[in-house]
Formats: C-alpha cells, sequence, structure tokens
C-alpha cells in the first residue's frame, strides 16, 4: 500500500510542478481500468493511425489503384473492445491489463480478401497476417478478428482523462489491421496502360492463368523485353557495377514496402524497354550478345541474393531489390547508345 500511495503521489506532484498556486488533487489509489474514456482513446488512436498509414501508401503507389478515404471510412466502422480490465502490479507499479479484440466487420473483409491480389501478389490477407505475425502477442483468426494483450495506466487532470500505453502494441495493431485494409481501399476504376479497367475486369485478368510462352529467338525478346529474363547460355560477362547485397540480419521490411519494390522493379524495367528501343537496329545487333550476357548474370547474382532469405516472402523482396539496383546500372550503361 505504501508503494502504491507513493507512486500516486509523485504522479500528483508531476502534475502540479508547472505552478506553485496550482490546488493539489487527491490521487485514488485504485485505476479505474474500465472508464470508457479508455475505449474512447483506443479508437481514436486505431483509426488515426490507419489513417496515416493509408494517405502513406496512397502517396507511393505509382498506379495510383488506392482511395484511401475508403480505407479512412473502413477504419470507423471496426468493433474494438476490451476483456476484463483489471489491475495487475508489474515491475512495482499498478497498470490496467485487458484484452484487446478489434474486428474488422465481414462487408470489409471480404471485400478487402477479394481485391488482395492486386496488391499482395496473390497472398490471401489470412496468408500475409501469417507471416507478419509469427512471434508477435498480436494473433489473427482469419476472420478479421486480431488480438492481444493490453496494459495502460490512467491520470486524471482539471477533469481530464489520459491513457497511457505501457508498450507500442496498440500502434503494431493498428498497422497491421491497416494492412489489412489496404485492398479494400482499391478503386471501382483503375487505369492500367493508359487505359480505364474496372476493377472486376482486373481481378478477373489477374485471376487467369498464365500461358507458357512459346519458345521464342532472343533477338526477338530483347526487342521487345530488355530486362527479359530468358536467355541463351552465354558465359561472356557484360560490364556491370555490382555493390554488396544486405547481410540477411539486416533484411526487415513490411507489406508496404515489398509491394513498393515490385513497382520501383517495374518502373525500372519499363526504362530499360525504353532505352533499348530507342537504339537504333545495328546497335541493337551489336549488343545482343553483351545484353543476353547481362541477363544471365543478372538472373544468376539475383539468384544468390535471394537465397540469403529465410521466408519466401523475404527472398522475394532481396530478389526484388537486386533485380532493380542492377536494371538501373544497366540502364545507365545503355544511355550511351540510344538516340535522343
Amino acid at each position: 500500500m505504501y508503494k502504491k500511495l507513493l507512486t500516486l503521489s509523485l504522479i500528483a506532484t508531476a502534475l502540479t510542478a508547472c505552478s506553485d498556486d496550482a490546488p493539489t488533487q487527491q490521487a485514488s489509489n485504485k485505476l479505474e481500468c474500465n472508464n470508457p474514456a479508455v475505449a474512447h482513446n483506443i479508437r481514436a488512436n486505431v483509426q488515426e493511425i490507419i489513417k496515416q498509414e493509408a494517405q502513406s501508401y496512397a502517396r507511393k503507389d505509382s498506379r495510383q489503384f488506392i482511395d484511401p478515404d475508403k480505407i479512412i471510412a473502413a477504419a470507423t466502422q471496426l468493433n474494438i473492445s476490451l476483456n476484463n480490465p483489471q489491475e495487475t502490479q508489474s515491475n512495482g507499479n499498478t497498470v490496467c491489463t485487458a484484452g484487446l479484440n478489434i474486428q474488422i466487420p465481414n462487408d470489409i473483409l471480404n471485400t478487402a480478401q477479394t481485391n488482395s491480389p492486386l496488391l499482395y501478389n496473390n497472398r490471401s490477407i489470412s496468408q500475409l497476417m501469417q507471416e507478419r505475425l509469427t512471434g508477435s502477442q498480436l494473433t489473427y483468426d482469419d476472420k478479421g478478428g486480431f488480438s492481444r494483450p493490453l496494459s495502460y495506466t490512467l491520470s486524471v487532470s482539471d477533469g481530464q482523462t489520459t491513457v497511457n500505453y505501457e508498450d507500442n502494441g496498440l500502434t503494431v495493431a493498428a498497422k497491421n489491421i491497416a494492412t489489412a485494409l489496404i485492398p479494400y481501399g482499391i478503386k471501382s476504376i483503375l487505369m492500367i496502360d493508359g487505359k480505364a479497367v474496372p476493377l472486376k475486369d482486373a481481378l478477373n485478368l489477374n485471376n487467369q492463368p498464365h500461358a507458357e510462352p512459346p519458345q521464342a529467338d532472343p533477338e526477338d525478346i530483347l526487342d521487345n523485353n530488355a530486362a527479359s529474363n530468358v536467355f541463351d547460355q552465354e558465359e561472356t560477362p557484360a560490364p556491370e557495377i555490382l555493390s554488396p547485397e544486405p547481410k540477411r540480419a539486416e533484411v526487415t521490411f513490411s507489406a508496404n514496402e515489398l509491394e513498393q519494390a515490385k513497382q520501383n522493379n517495374q518502373a525500372a524495367n519499363n526504362e530499360i524497354n525504353r532505352l533499348w528501343n530507342n537504339m537504333e537496329q545495328p546497335v541493337q545487333k551489336e549488343l545482343l550478345g553483351e545484353q543476353r550476357s547481362w541477363i544471365q548474370s543478372k538472373t544468376n547474382h539475383c539468384r544468390q541474393a535471394a537465397a540469403q532469405a529465410e521466408t519466401p516472402l523475404q527472398a522475394e523482396y532481396l530478389r526484388l531489390q537486386c533485380d532493380t539496383r542492377m536494371t538501373r546500372e544497366r540502364s545507365q550503361y545503355l544511355r550511351g547508345y540510344t538516340i535522343h
């Protein structure tokens, strides 16, 4: 009891330190763990974090698929509850603990699941959460429900209740929920290759099986795709500059960063194809063998980079980083041969 009163006395002292004339408040020795202000504060924090994540993703989305306002609106529909809030002792301090449960409504979840292949490389939301939450206190039930323990304290000053969280668990939960909600924000009409495509048609195209391409002449391949991974078995290495790959322990990323890596890679491939197509035919023929050798070198090098990964998701991220870097370096080399 002494320790409890001492702690609360220190809090009261801190609240009045800014004014010698401020009245001293009588601190209760019991926290109101089920104070309605807690649920209100949690909801406000979750909605604000999801808003920031949605706006950030939309700014970085080069394809402009996302309407952040749809995601922000979805965040207001989340069902948030606290299970069994109660006092407990932690490191000699009195804190509140409760089970935090956040549920995405079924209609919003179903839309997000339907749209997710367009953003998350044909991975379902459940698969994505399983990859992200392994070893975390935050759990996902595959039905739109997120749960984790939550620790917090409350303080009252001038009639205002302040909620203080003991760790960043609420932020982690909100960011993962934002990741699950991002596909819900896909627009109903998408611009793809300069054409307006209804979302339903884009999903149908994405779900169609890709036929195996016919065997092509390397010259034909390079006429259409100077960054292609299809190549003849040539051994002459092309001149290139290679930077050290990141160490395995340094590779950390989010689902949004993986999506950004895919977009950066697509942009790099588009640029090298533009440069190649701007070359005169005699120059293309002169560089043909060298370009095929570079493609082989890039493929082998990026395969080695991906081999450092511990998970398939990490392997894809490392491969994309390697491919984008080498393609940009090759584009810089090819600029000396292009028609300006």
